[in-house]
């Protein structure tokens, strides 16, 4: 047991709660396609959910979806974004930036994954 925020039982539990969240929140996008879309929930929770998970499970050691199941994340969301980002978002060079960000979000999450997995 330490000092800091999170090191109770109850406090690790919490941690453990909201990052089922997250993956429920991204499961459930992932899952309905109307809702992935950029102008709707792609953009504004799934992305961002899977940032703040890897943040959770990076800062906190949290276990992390399996390696298969961020690939699929990540390789679905990407086939959104490739299809519909020009009508979203005009600026060709803030698409292919805003890609290379949503890129970098999922190869964070998987690093983890893959070493929380394989480790």
């Amino acid at each position: 047991m330490g000092d800091d925020n999170f090191a109770s039982e109850g406090a690790r539990d919490y941690l453990s709660l909201l990052a089922a969240k997250l993956v429920a929140t991204i499961t459930e996008i992932y899952r309905e396609k109307d809702r992935l879309a950029l102008d709707e929930d792609g953009e504004a929770m799934f992305m961002p959910s899977v940032e703040l998970l890897a943040l959770l499970c990076e800062r906190y050691a949290l276990e992390t979806p399996k390696p298969g199941t961020v690939k699929q994340w990540e390789e679905r969301y990407l086939r959104v974004y490739d299809r519909s980002a020009e009508d979203c978002y005009p600026d060709d060079e803030f698409r292919k930036s805003r890609r290379k960000v949503i890129e970098r979000t999922f190869h964070w999450l998987l690093s983890l994954s893959e070493s929380y997995w394989d480790g």
